[in-house]
């Protein structure tokens, strides 16, 4: 039996459909979370059943060593049960890039956030606050304690104990061998590597795709800024470069639906500051992702500012859609795509760009090898058949 461990994402009903039709009847899909919190999974056959509780226990209790375990978000909860497993059971695991890359919080901050966004970070979000009050001296110690003393202890235990979880992984699972390489300069593993990817989004109708999005039509440039709201968007970052262009005929959508409300906020405001709220859209309540693509299908630009892997599905979703696309250079998916000849740009050469430059479509001939180039790398028929293999 295959036990996949997963979480209330968009990204699980299509999973299960998928294992469903390459192992009919040989999983179990436990979403680590209560059914009435869920927003996303919707599939019948996932059982709640969040790893403290009784009820996953139950489900779990009956594992023998043919049986297979397979990780959807590396939580630490996932890795506790892992490594109380018998060696034999194979453990794998999918890779989806924060769950690794932000955890633990102190371990690679440097290379995920932005000058500005690790100041945002380390202040509001590393660490719970102090909560000062001369009227509850025990609460304020307690919070002192939390912030100052233990949560440097529990960053070590972390790391430590994810040290030992890439030594008791048998299988990586992605569709780039860069992000692998990057989990083996930084984890000693023996894991082998698994082609596999998410389904991202149905490819657009045929009458849907046009290079250049909107801006023929309407005269404004329409960009797609970051797609959610946490710092490891680097916005602030983002929102400086594109600062020299706030006097042209833009338009900014900013996915902030996504994430920590707090954040959103704030850059919601940064960016009708600089640019004014006339040329700023940003999507704050819940879009199902049928109205999402629609929405991508406006924008003429996307504008990535990630420093690691992150929006991976935003960004295939818009090369489908003939769209230019900006990723930063230290991202993972950006050399990926690099590497493999899909035509985007390094966010970060923004800076030195006139707005003609800048907001100059992308030729019709190079998205449509975009489109031929990337539906060669994720190959759906590929995909089944490895799922067939791992799952059967």
């Amino acid at each position: 039996m295959n036990y996949h461990l997963m979480v209330d994402d968009k990204f699980i009903n299509d999973f299960i459909s998928d294992a469903e039709k390459a192992a009919p009847g040989n999983n179990i899909y436990i979403i680590d979370g209560l059914q009435e919190n869920a927003r996303h999974v919707k599939n019948p056959l996932a059982v709640f059943a969040p790893y403290h509780t009784s009820a996953f226990r139950e489900l779990t209790k009956n594992m023998t060593g043919s049986d297979k375990v397979f990780i959807h978000w590396t939580s630490e909860s996932a890795i506790s049960f892992v490594l109380s497993l018998p060696a034999e059971i194979i453990v794998s695991m999918f890779f989806w890039g924060g769950d690794i890359v932000e955890i633990p919080f102190t371990r690679f901050k440097q290379v995920v956030y932005g000058p500005k966004s690790l100041q945002y970070f380390e202040k509001y979000e590393e660490r719970a606050m102090v909560e000062w009050n001369l009227l509850k001296p025990v609460r304020t110690y307690k919070t002192f304690r939390n912030r100052y003393i233990r949560y440097p202890k529990e960053q070590r235990k972390i790391a430590k104990r994810r040290e030992r979880f890439f030594k008791r992984l048998n299988y990586f699972f992605n569709w780039s061998e860069i992000d692998f390489e990057w989990i083996r300069k930084h984890f000693q593993t023996d894991a082998a590597f698994g082609f596999f990817f998410y389904n991202f989004n149905p490819k657009p109708e045929p009458d849907t795709f046009r290079s250049g999005g909107a801006q023929g039509s309407t005269g404004i440039t329409t960009i797609l800024l970051g797609n959610s709201d946490t710092a490891s968007n680097n916005h602030q970052e983002a929102l400086e470069v594109l600062a020299k262009f706030r006097h042209e005929p833009i338009k900014l959508i900013i996915p902030l639906n996504y994430g920590d409300r707090r954040y959103g906020d704030m850059i919601e405001q940064q960016a009708i500051s600089i640019f004014g709220k006339d040329k700023v859209q940003a999507i704050r309540g819940f879009m199902n992702r049928e109205d999402y693509y629609r929405q991508l299908d406006e924008v003429d630009i996307a504008f990535m500012f990630h420093y690691r892997t992150q929006a991976a599905g935003n960004t295939l979703a818009l090369l489908y859609r003939g769209k230019k696309v900006f990723l930063h250079h230290n991202s993972t998916v950006y050399q990926f795509l690099k590497e493999k000849q899909i035509h985007v740009w390094d966010a970060a050469t923004a800076a030195d760009m006139s707005f003609e430059e800048f907001s100059r479509p992308i030729q019709s001939a190079a998205a449509a090898e975009n489109v031929s180039r990337t539906d060669a790398i994720f190959d759906i028929s590929r995909k089944m058949q490895v799922l067939q293999e791992i799952l059967s």
